[in-house]
């Protein structure tokens, strides 16, 4: 994993794009998806055109869900007690197929206020709205959130 999640800085994305699942772990600002920003690599709008090369361009932040998944099983194997474990929660789910956005972001930011032309955005709890074999918090039947 190139980039660690770090509470509400560096968030863990789902993305779904032409039918393909893939986790991302990147800086927050980037799910601001029709904010202009130059460290987006010049893409002013995020959105299902300007998707392929975004998602290029952040090839190398890509992650497994074994990778998250053995990640969150040993930090939460070293750290019994509190609450950090929360920064493997994901943040954002989004889907550039349906265009649709998703965010549970732990912090008031409203990243889901902030959406192209057609899209529609909601905060709302997306975990269910996972595949299943993508859950890299579920071990052995159980949650590792819990």
């Amino acid at each position: 994993m190139k980039t660690e999640p770090v509470y509400a800085k560096n968030t863990i994305t789902g993305v779904l794009f032409h039918g393909t699942w893939c986790w991302y772990v990147t800086e927050r600002e980037y799910w601001f998806l029709n904010v202009e920003m130059e460290e987006r690599f010049g893409i002013q709008v995020l959105n299902e055109d300007t998707a392929a090369q975004f998602l290029q361009a952040i090839q190398d932040e890509q992650v497994t869900a074994a990778e998250l998944r053995y990640h969150l099983h040993q930090f939460r194997e070293q750290h019994r007690e509190g609450d950090e474990w929360l920064k493997f929660v994901p943040s954002f789910l989004v889907d550039f197929d349906k265009r649709q956005f998703c965010s549970m972001f732990p912090e008031p930011a409203s990243f889901e206020h902030y959406m192209p032309e057609g899209w529609i955005g909601t905060y709302e709890d997306f975990l269910g709205r996972v595949p299943a074999e993508e859950r890299y918090w579920e071990m052995d039947g159980k949650s590792l959130f819990h």
